[in-house]
């Protein structure tokens, strides 16, 4: 009897642990199925068709349109701003200047505007507030200028202003060679100055205006240069001190007697607004030839001979405005209408077989020594640059040519040499303001 209970209640244990078992063994079965469940939701919702990695690589793809949809708009700005404000490198005045897809003329300041009559065709002029006149020489930014250097350069390291000046020699090359072909060794590198105050400090220095002008004619697609020759109110009869701040307007008595380094000095005075104002850098004046080269004037008229626009001894040409005086007697100034023996009959200037009665000219005294609005270019006085000639005695270029020569011995793209001390700054050396 004690047996049979004892049966009994082990029998009771034996079900009550197999039941335990089965409610563990349904637990883990629901467990399982339930985390199947939950695996599917969670894969459905990260790789389904509206999952989160789907979601994530639309919300990519929209920012990615989204950023290049502002960038166009932004460029569009850009190319607004360029075209009605002035160019990339800063601007002026808010007048909007004719300007195409290859050249942005802009407004060096505020109180500069266009000159009325005067456009891109004809020769692009502006004006200051106090009357100074510039012209705009054009660069083309196309792939025919700049081959090398491209047209998308915005970091500007020193390999790509080797490349913008290599191209650009390259565009002006029939001027950097004389009539009979040969490259001039003038270059524009630094040369030290240590007779006279003002000059660069270093190469470092000079390269650094040379590279601005570059970047400049780059970006903005030309430069501007004064319409006039550097002049002065009161005739200069001697060296030596120049502080009077010079003009680009007509009638004015060319700045003379002043050295190179005066000249650079003096030019860096001028109101340039928001740009830089120098003489101009060799490449410079020959763009101005390759300019003048695109507007119809021939290359024989700018490289071989210019008496026919030039003043020189030997041109004959009517003037219009100012006065002359001659050779060797420049104390002596006569109004462009009075007469002079064998040097001005009737307000025409005479042609003269020697210097004797060559005449120097005040600013834009003759309409006929005018290209594209740029008065005086060929011949009159010679003009300043900041090139140099590889001649340690003559370190100093001038461009242009000079009125008490021919115009075939000094045509316009001619180039001379010079020493920089003050025995050298004489009558027949002025310069030319330019603006970058």
């Amino acid at each position: 009897m004690k047996k049979t209970r004892e049966n009994k209640k082990n029998n009771e244990s034996l079900k009550s642990i197999n039941s335990q078992r089965a409610i563990t063994l349904i637990a883990l079965v629901v467990t399982i199925v339930v985390l199947l469940i939950l695996a599917g939701v969670s894969l459905s919702l990260v790789l389904g068709e509206n999952g989160i990695i789907n979601k994530a690589k639309e919300a990519g793809d929209k920012y990615g349109e989204a950023y290049e949809n502002e960038q166009s708009e932004l460029n569009k700005v850009d190319e607004w701003l360029e075209e009605n404000i002035g160019g990339s490198t800063g601007g002026g005045g808010s007048q909007n200047l004719p300007s195409t897809g290859e050249t942005k003329p802009y407004l060096p300041g505020d109180d500069f505007h266009q000159v009325p009559g005067t456009d891109l065709s004809n020769g692009l002029v502006i004006e200051d507030g106090e009357g100074n006149q510039y012209v705009w020489i054009e660069v083309p930014k196309t792939t025919t200028v700049y081959p090398t250097a491209g047209l998308n350069i915005t970091n500007f390291t020193e390999d790509e202003y080797i490349k913008i000046e290599n191209d650009l020699h390259t565009y002006t090359d029939y001027y950097r060679r004389n009539k009979s072909g040969t490259l001039t060794s003038f270059t524009d590198t630094y040369y030290a100055d240590t007779d006279n105050t003002g000059w660069f400090a270093s190469a470092t220095e000079y390269n650094a205006l040379k590279q601005k002008m570059l970047k400049s004619v780059y970006q903005n697609g030309g430069f501007w240069i004064g319409r006039y020759e550097a002049g002065i109110e009161t005739n200069r009869t001697s060296s030596g001190e120049a502080t009077v701040t010079p003009v680009s307007k007509a009638d004015q008595y060319p700045y003379t007697y002043v050295t190179r380094t005066q000249a650079q000095v003096l030019a860096q005075q001028v109101n340039s607004g928001n740009y830089t104002s120098s003489l101009m850098f060799g490449v410079q004046w020959d763009l101005v030839m390759k300019f003048l080269e695109t507007k119809g004037v021939s290359q024989d008229d700018l490289r071989s001979d210019s008496t026919s626009w030039g003043n020189y001894r030997n041109s004959t040409f009517t003037l219009n405005r100012g006065k002359y005086a001659q050779y060797n007697k420049l104390s002596t100034w006569y109004n462009y209408n009075q007469d002079l023996a064998n040097c001005v009959q009737s307000s025409v200037k005479q042609g003269a077989s020697d210097s004797t009665n060559s005449i120097l000219l005040t600013t834009g005294a003759s309409d006929e020594t005018k290209k594209m609005n740029i008065y005086d270019l060929a011949g009159n006085v010679w003009e300043w640059t900041l090139e140099y000639t590889s001649n340690t005695s003559n370190p100093c270029a001038d461009r242009g040519g000079n009125y008490h020569n021919t115009g075939s011995y000094e045509p316009a793209r001619s180039r001379d040499h010079f020493s920089y001390d003050t025995t050298h700054s004489f009558n027949g050396n002025g310069f030319r303001l330019s603006l970058f």
